[in-house]
């Protein structure tokens, strides 16, 4: 990213895990950034680089047009993984990124890049990993939000070069939710969600590598990329790369779907008189009990020559690292 102007990158959801990693590899590219955040939202992990902040909500799309003027490029990473109710996975999702989208038309934005998720298309039926030219099938309501507005940004791609991105379980550092695979781990338990289960992961590094390298190929216009290393691991790979990176020990622990069940049950009850948004739900439950979350990155690899840097066993290394030198562990 050579020359006297670099590209104008907005970013939404700057402030989150995946947005942070954004921000960080398009800088890294020598990329100009306005991050797009919420006014209530921590602004710690962009503290102290060199990015323009924006004040905007999904909600607002005055705000929102304001964010994106002069943007070579946008980012849309904002959305909602968890909900109290479908309404609000719609109206984050699905009518967010419809503002998102009008904005960046407004401002004559050279590139969209979507970053979707695996929930948008579906579990593998057959074992075979899940490509971009199987026909989608969401199993919640998460997943169906995320393929409408997959619909939404390709439906721009005669006005403007948008890309969808569709990352599966993605981890690293500053990431909250593996981190309940950690401390089990350092309390010598290994959760097995669903026996014999098999499923995609990516590292946040090379998910961010991903959608910058999608940001500025021409042959990423109008198309969907899955983004996956490995494509395909398990419980038991898994858990012992946790027991090696931590040096420890693990008693394995398959969880019946009965206790799984009663423990959505009581995190519903509890976010419904809280007002919060539960971790587990059946929804959820659903999603994990449906099958084989694995997907195939073969066509990012030879379309756009992405080449991932992180394999899963050095990533889950650096990961634990980070975690116990930000004290998390």
């Amino acid at each position: 990213m050579s020359g006297v102007a670099a590209p104008l990158a907005v970013v939404t959801g700057a402030s989150g895990f995946v947005g942070s990693h954004l921000v960080d590899e398009l800088l890294l590219r020598r990329a100009r950034v306005r991050a797009v955040v919420r006014g209530t939202s921590s602004r710690r992990w962009l503290a102290g680089k060199p990015v323009e902040f924006a004040d905007a909500s999904l909600g607002d799309a005055g705000a929102l047009r304001r964010a994106v003027e002069g943007a070579d490029w946008v980012v849309h990473a904002a959305g909602l993984i968890r909900a109290r109710n479908g309404a609000e996975f719609h109206e984050s999702n699905v009518a967010g990124t419809g503002r998102v989208l009008a904005a960046a038309r407004e401002a004559s934005v050279k590139r969209f890049v979507f970053v979707s998720s695996q929930a948008a298309a579906g579990v593998s039926r057959d074992g075979r990993p899940v490509s971009e030219g199987d026909p989608p099938r969401p199993v919640s309501t998460y997943g169906e939000t995320k393929r409408l507005a997959e619909e939404l940004v390709l439906r721009e791609r005669e006005r403007m070069a948008v890309t969808v991105i569709r990352p599966p379980a993605v981890y690293g550092p500053r990431d909250t939710a593996i981190l309940k695979v950690f401390a089990l781990a350092k309390r010598h338990l290994q959760p097995v969600l669903r026996s014999g289960g098999s499923f995609s992961m990516i590292h946040v590094a090379d998910l961010a590598s991903a959608v910058v390298l999608a940001c500025s190929k021409e042959e990423a216009a109008g198309e969907i990329f899955f983004a996956a290393e490995p494509d395909r691991t398990d419980y038991d790979e898994l858990g012992a790369l946790v027991r090696e990176a931590l040096g420890t020990w693990t008693v394995r622990l398959a969880v019946p779907r009965w206790a799984m069940m009663g423990i959505a049950r009581g995190a519903e009850a509890f976010g419904r008189v809280t007002g919060s948004a539960p971790l587990l739900t059946r929804e959820k439950l659903r999603e994990i009990s449906a099958g084989n979350w694995v997907c195939s990155s073969a066509k990012i690899r030879e379309r756009l020559g992405w080449a991932p840097r992180v394999p899963l066993a050095r990533g889950i290394r650096s990961t634990a690292d980070w975690y116990r030198e930000a004290g998390w562990l």
